[in-house]
């Protein structure tokens, strides 16, 4: 094999993840009262992210998730981390209130006053999410020169994608209120090639569905799913975008002549 078969054959055995891929979102509800000054003053504190009768284990990375995204889209809104307020709620307040969130898609206003009563006044906004639905899919698509540098036709570029819909609060504890609440789907995919035929003569890049259930990675050499977090990270970002922003007063014209 010719040394630059040898360096594209090697760039063709490697896996690659698709994170964070476009998100549909629907915004649910959005007061017309609340402000950006109102974010920035009263600051955000993130309560948590549930995943419908799932255990508890599965929330640290999507809470970490919602987190990075918030700060990294909004750095000028203040915002105080899960762990921080769950030690202020105490952990078995803390998980009474996720656990009824997580069955019921709400915060009632009972939990909003304890809320409010433990924060006392740290935060006047609280952010939370449920994720509704998960899904994994496989597929299988032709692999072209632009995957490998060569053609490789017993190959095909196996997919495994995780697809879940997500639904964000944010709550106004002051008030007990929801000021804001959307709906999303997302998703993330990897990919690496697999030893098997894609529809005969079909072109490269054309997608196979492999069934119409999600195939095992492990029984037909797919890659294993992408983590949820992943998933998300569109949605929240999307999330974080949406929050209100007070528009930049116009740049007014130099007069004509100055430097």
């Amino acid at each position: 094999m010719k040394p630059p078969q040898r360096i594209a054959l090697a760039g063709f055995l490697l896996c690659g993840t698709l994170a964070g891929c476009a998100s549909e979102s629907t915004l649910l509800r959005l007061d017309t009262g609340l402000t950006e000054a109102d974010l920035r003053q009263g600051k955000i504190a993130v309560l948590g992210v549930v995943k419908y009768q799932e255990p508890d284990q599965v929330r640290p990375p999507l809470v970490a998730m919602l987190e990075r995204t918030l700060a990294e889209e909004r750095r000028d809104i203040p915002l105080i981390r899960a762990d921080s307020v769950r030690s202020v709620l105490g952990p078995e307040r803390y998980r009474r209130i996720l656990l009824a969130y997580e069955y019921q898609g709400t915060l009632d206003s009972a939990a909003l006053r304890e809320i409010a009563d433990s924060l006392r006044g740290k935060a006047r906004f609280v952010v939370l999410a449920r994720v509704t639905r998960e899904r994994i899919r496989n597929s299988a698509r032709g692999v072209s020169a632009a995957d490998t540098g060569v053609i490789r036709p017993e190959y095909a570029m196996g997919i495994t994608g995780r697809d879940a819909s997500v639904q964000v609060h944010l709550y106004d504890v002051s008030r007990s209120e929801l000021v804001m609440s959307a709906a999303y789907e997302g998703s993330s995919e990897n990919s690496k090639p697999i030893l098997a035929s894609v529809l005969p003569g079909a072109p490269p890049g054309v997608t196979v569905e492999v069934g119409p259930q999600a195939v095992p990675p492990e029984s037909q050499g797919y890659p294993p799913p992408p983590e949820l977090a992943l998933a998300l990270e569109e949605p929240f970002r999307a999330f974080a975008r949406a929050l209100p922003v007070t528009p930049r007063p116009p740049v007014p014209p130099q007069p004509a002549g100055s430097r």
